[in-house]
Formats: C-alpha cells, structure tokens, sequence
C-alpha cells in the first residue's frame, strides 16, 4: 500500500507541514481511502460491562432516589499496541454504543479482522481500532441501551433501569432531571470499575463531545491524554457564542420548540435529510433503508433536557429549574468547562466536509463562523497543540459511511505519532 498518505499526514501532525489556515489539513479522498494500517491486526474479545448509580429525588417515592444504569462494551486485544491506554467512546444524540460496534449495512457481530479484510469487514469502527490493538470502552448513556429490539419509534420509551419500562409519571420526572452532570458520573463509575489503570483519550461524538471537557474536573481517577473527535463540537459555553456569532435565528426562536421539557425528540428519515445527515459516502442506500437496518437497536430519541443544555439554551433556564427543581449547580455544567485544564492536552479532530452542523453551517459568514474552526480557535490558546483533518465526502456520520477503517487507521495513527503517552 502507498506510504505517502502516512508520511504527509504525520508530518502534518508534528510538523505541521502540510497546514493551512492555522491548524487544518485539508485531506483528499484519495490518501483517505488508502491510509495504512500503522500497527498489524490482532484479535480481540468483547464483554458487555454495566454499572448502576443513584442521583435525584423520585417524587413518586419521597426519601429514595432514582436509580439509572449506563451500559458499554469492552474490546480489549490480544496483543496490545500500546499498552496502558484505552479509548473511550461516548455516543451523541438518539443513539448508543452499537453506532461505533456495527454499521447499518454490516453484520451485527464481533469479527476477526485478522483472517477477514478489514475494508471489505464493514465492521464498526470501535472492533477496527480494538483490532489494531487498542482497548476500547463503547458507552450507552443511562436510558439508551435495550436488550431487546426497541418498539415503533413513535412509542419507544428510554429504559433508565435496562429491562424497564418507565410509566408515564416516571418518563417525565427523570426526563426532568436527565442533566449532563448526571451522565458525567454515569461515565466516571463506568471508566473507574472497568478501566481502573488505564490513561484514557476520550472521543464523544456530536452531543456526547462535551464529556472530553467536563471529565478531567469531575475528578475522574483516570489521566487523560488528550480528546479525539469525529463530529465533535464544543462545550455548551462556546456553543452559545457561536450560534450568536454565527446563527441568524434568536436564541428564543431556537429554543421555543424544547418548551415541554420533560419530553423526548424523536429521529425520522426526514429529519436526517435535514440535518445533512445523508451523504454519497453511505453504502446502505435510501435513508428508508438506514431506518430500517437500524431501529432495532438505535433509540432514535433524545431526552429534551440534553438537547436544552447541549444546545445552550439558557432562555429556558428559569423554566428548567422550575420543572427538575435542582439547583444551580446542576444544571448546565457545559459553562462551567474549564478550558485551562486543556494545558496537559492535546486535540486531534476530524470533520467530514459535508458534515452540515459541523463544518457547513457558518461558512457563508467565513472559514472563522464553521464550528470545528470556531471552537479550535478557542482551544488553541489553552491545548499542547490542536489539529483539525477535514475530510471530503463524509457526513456527520463519516464513522459508518465506507471506509470507517480509514478513519480507525487515522485516529490511531494519531495515537501512536501524535500524542505523548
């Protein structure tokens, strides 16, 4: 295989050599499709890991808690090719770990990517890094993982104890309640009993993107040696002074449609059409299709409370804090993340080039207004170093489309030339 897509992109990372535009490589298609593998392929097992934590009151029972349980899977390899070190990987918006174990269009099962080739597998991104002899921590954030195949869309309901179905009372009060500081510890017991002596990257895709800056002043046990990101974004904060800057919609027209609260957004073939979501790098076909190979195991919701905080919706504040009934320091901890700590760390990002939220949405204001660019600029003055790798044809969603290994083969590339161990 031609080892000139390597030596140009690790000569962009340390040297920077091939940058534009500050920090960003601008990748072509072609060394895409034809980066290496940079370590040999080894086999590695999968084991289900699940942990359970108590936070907020449960009107329906005074005195008692509510209890919510988070559910991964763990891929650890043979013969590991750096050992020490884990990735952490955190799901965005109405979907949960088998986004990163499986693609809609491949098998729903574990493979040996050392007897099947890896670019004909169409195995999830996750098994392709595990293969190159990573371990890997794939998360299901509280509610979002079934054992079962979940029901029509439309009465699909967040099991928060696995196995149960909420009623209608419960679904709103911990709706009301289901704050990313209730996540964060889900994601911190979930890392500390499984992983208890590894350093960690973390890569939270989309929504799940902000875990990368909260974690480290969660106290969270682990080191952290730097964020990785695919879709990725910024925290809550950031988020605000970029839909201001770059968004020409107000703040209360944006937020007016999260006004229930304690309600679920729900995921349709037309919604992906327009959020940007279908691109000509997707194998499977129709957005139909994507549905159908997929709503067995993908939830297709997404609590309001997560949208309202992700998005930065601080216009719903008192309405928030009137519904949850939880005080300050609960709600909205995307603007308390503290870009200092970025000091002891560095930041590799990927973009797709037709990822419309991530990459699309700004450019007519300028290179400045796109969000990855945005937030990068921020990071900056505070990361060891930030690069951004902007890749043509992919979408939000460019971790699924064909050629995922290539993006495995990149991520760990950067594991291995990029950051300090």
């Amino acid at each position: 295989m031609n080892d000139e897509p390597l030596k140009s992109f690790i000569a962009d990372l340390k040297e920077g050599q091939g940058l534009r535009d500050e920090f960003i490589y601008y990748m072509t298609f072609e060394d895409y499709v034809s980066f290496p593998d940079p370590f040999p392929r080894t086999f590695f097992t999968a084991r289900e890991v699940q942990e359970r934590i108590r936070r907020y009151s449960n009107p329906q029972k005074p005195g008692e808690l509510f209890s919510w349980d988070i559910h991964g899977t763990l891929l650890t390899p043979t013969r590991a090719s750096i050992p020490g070190v884990a990735v952490v990987m955190i799901h965005g918006g109405a979907a949960n770990e088998y986004e990163f174990l499986f693609t809609p269009d491949g098998p729903e099962q574990f493979i040996d990517l050392t007897k099947i080739p890896p670019e004909t597998s169409r195995a999830g991104i996750a098994q392709h890094i595990a293969s190159l002899g990573m371990t890997v921590l794939a998360i299901s954030l509280p509610g979002h993982f079934s054992r079962r195949p979940w029901p029509p869309i439309a009465a699909r309901r967040p099991e928060f104890i696995i196995g149960e179905v909420p009623d209608d009372e419960e679904l709103k009060n911990r709706l009301a309640v289901y704050t990313f500081r209730l996540c964060l510890e889900a994601i911190k017991a979930l890392i500390e009993r499984h992983l208890p002596d590894y350093k960690l990257y973390i890569w939270g895709h989309s929504t799940g993107g902000e875990y990368f800056y909260l974690m480290e002043q969660s106290g969270l046990n682990n080191p952290l040696l730097g964020g990785l990101g695919f879709g990725t974004g910024m925290p809550a904060g950031m988020r605000k002074e970029w839909d201001l800057a770059a968004n020409e919609k107000p703040p209360e027209e944006s937020a007016k449609k999260f006004r229930p609260i304690t309600d679920l957004s729900r995921r349709s073939p037309e919604s992906y059409v327009k959020s940007g979501y279908v691109g000509p790098n997707q194998p499977w076909g129709s957005v139909e299709r994507w549905f159908e190979l997929e709503n067995h195991r993908r939830p297709q919701f997404k609590p309001f409370l997560q949208d309202i905080e992700h998005s930065a919706h601080d216009v719903l504040l008192d309405e928030v804090k009137k519904r949850s009934g939880l005080p300050d320091e609960e709600l909205f901890i995307g603007f308390r993340a503290d870009l200092t700590r970025l000091k002891r760390n560095t930041l590799l990002y990927f973009v797709g080039e037709l990822d419309k939220g991530h990459w699309i949405d700004g450019a007519k204001k300028g290179l400045e207004f796109r969000r990855e660019v945005f937030a990068f600029r921020r990071f900056a003055p505070h990361a060891d170093q930030v690069r951004l790798v902007v890749i043509p044809k992919l979408t939000h969603y460019g971790h699924i489309e064909a050629h995922n290994e290539r993006l495995a083969n990149l991520m760990v590339t950067g594991f291995k030339e990029y950051f300090s161990a």
